[in-house]
């Protein structure tokens, strides 16, 4: 049937999005690849990835004044000033369980100097754009403090204004017309996204400063314009500036014909697109978790918004944080999910569920076919680790994995369970080797953080290590000699603190990536 998506308030379409996360869908679930995650003759778990996306972050204002007059914003749904404590929530959220969560942000009403008066299709007020009201001392301190915190942040792209206004008329949304399924002209929505940019250098993050375009993004309202292998889609203009992720709900593009399936995706001119569900919680609905059970979901990134992160007062808001934790905490003891350390590594870990085959013959000989992941997943660095685990026993331990022969020097324990992060495959076979006993490898990184560590090897008597790392934390080297020297081979990775432990042979490292988005290096210690 076909939709009349003009017709739809957004309470309506997040009612729509909502029933088709519980299931009642009119499209045929399509599983993604042929593996299930616990493989059979051995204690190998191929687990899927688990996120939470959360969209609507850089509003100033709460209140939806869109339900009103019909061409203002939504917003978040809530009467409220936002201020730096509506951002701590989830900060506090991803510090305590180890994950960089995806926030999604829309700029208007961070614009200091009323630059979107010359792109009227930006904004409700058109060429009277005028955004002196909510110029203060808070914007800065704000994006200040999301920069500051890009270890658990992740400063993600939403949109300008949300929607997109024609002669000041509201058209629904900003990246593409789900109202008239048709695309806006690339001009405008190179537009967009510069104006997108220039409020960003508005608070110093530019490419001046060291600061790089976002790298993952949620189309508003789902408008995203599908058009793979063409000369403009919106992967193309978005692929352009550096981003390469995407979220978004497929049921509102079926004209364009997008990947099928709760769980599809695919990839558009160089950025992956995946779908996402939301599963009962409304976008404008304060402390709000999903109401349909962890292993009945079907999309393994979850739709979130603002307004669910936030009590409705503050007394209340330690409560609503802890609900978040321990949500997060439910996943990662849950046989065949994970909580994914960011957004690449969740794309990366969606993929080889999709496209590599995992087999456990015999317990601790495990065979991993890679040969049909697409080219496409190696352009843009999209590709990084997989991770596989192990349920524990009490008192046991991961003592040793080789890949092809290699040693594998990335672990992790957390819920019971042991973590193997592997490298970036390439498209061919491996045979993973791994042992189980008391004790712990002789060196590895314990990657208790939110960063990726793709490679750890001893070169003579050089521990070597290739590093994504976000923000600033902690990187835990253990059963290694205190160092003579370290060296790091992008001057945009600053060493904070180096702290040894002679008595568990522990190196921590505090390190510091200059790029809100990220930085990667190779570290050498001797």
């Amino acid at each position: 049937m076909k939709i009349m998506k003009h017709s739809l308030s957004r309470r309506n379409f997040i009612k729509k999005s909502t029933i088709l996360g519980a299931g009642i869908s009119v499209l045929p679930q399509i599983l993604m690849g042929s593996n299930s995650s616990a493989i059979s003759n051995g204690r190998i778990i191929f687990p899927r990835p688990f996120a939470f996306a959360v969209d609507d972050l850089g509003w100033n204002i709460g209140n939806n004044t869109g339900s009103i007059d019909k061409q203002s914003p939504y917003r978040i749904g809530i009467d409220r000033k936002m201020d730096i404590n509506n951002y701590k929530p989830i900060i506090e959220v991803g510090e305590a369980v180890g994950t960089r969560i995806q926030s999604l942000f829309v700029l208007a009403e961070m614009d200091r100097e009323n630059i979107l008066k010359n792109y009227p299709t930006t904004t409700w007020q058109g060429e009277n754009w005028d955004n002196s009201k909510n110029i203060s001392d808070n914007q800065i301190e704000i994006m200040n403090f999301v920069k500051n915190q890009a270890a658990y942040m992740e400063f993600g792209l939403h949109g300008v204004g949300h929607e997109y206004w024609v002669d000041g008329k509201m058209k629904r949304a900003e990246w593409y017309s789900t109202w008239e399924d048709h695309s806006w002209s690339e001009k405008s929505m190179r537009e967009h996204i510069q104006c997108f940019k220039d409020i960003m250098a508005q608070y110093g993050l530019s490419k001046e400063n060291g600061h790089s375009f976002p790298e993952s993004f949620v189309p508003c309202a789902y408008g995203y314009y599908w058009n793979p292998g063409e000369e403009y889609s919106t992967g193309k203009i978005m692929s352009e500036q550096g981003l390469k992720y995407v979220n978004t709900l497929f049921t509102y593009i079926e004209e364009l014909n997008p990947p099928k399936g709760d769980n599809g995706g695919g990839f558009d001119n160089g950025v992956l697109v995946v779908n996402r569900i939301n599963y009962g919680n409304p976008w404008y609905k304060l402390a709000s978790l999903p109401t349909v059970l962890l292993e009945e979901q079907k999309s393994d990134i979850i739709e979130t918004h603002w307004a669910n992160w936030l009590a409705q007062d503050d007394f209340v808001q330690p409560d609503v944080t802890k609900s978040f934790v321990d949500y997060y905490k439910m996943v990662q003891k849950s046989e065949d999910r994970y909580i994914a350390k960011n957004t690449e590594q969740f794309s990366s870990q969606w993929l080889y569920k999709k496209y590599a085959n995992v087999v456990e013959k015999t317990e601790g000989k495990v065979e991993i076919d890679n040969t049909k992941m697409p080219d496409d997943a190696y352009q843009n660095d999209i590709l990084g680790n997989m991770v596989l685990k192990i349920k524990l026993k009490e008192g046991e331990h991961i003592s040793n994995a080789k890949l092809n022969g290699k040693n594998i020097g990335v672990f992790f324990e957390d819920a019971g369970f042991g973590f193997i992060y592997l490298p970036q495959l390439k498209q061919k076979s491996y045979d993973l080797e791994y042992t189980l006993g008391n004790s712990f490898p002789d060196a590895y990184i314990y990657n208790n953080g939110t960063y990726n560590a793709y490679i750890f090897e001893r070169i003579n008597n050089i521990y070597k290590t290739k590093i994504r790392l976000y923000g600033t934390q902690d990187i835990v080297f253990k059963g290694i000699a205190k160092p003579n020297k370290i060296s790091i081979d992008n001057k945009n990775i600053t060493i904070i603190k180096e702290k040894y432990d002679a008595e568990n042979n522990q190196l921590t490292l505090t390190l510091s990536a200059r790029d809100m988005q990220g930085e990667t290096g190779v570290i050498e210690i001797g």
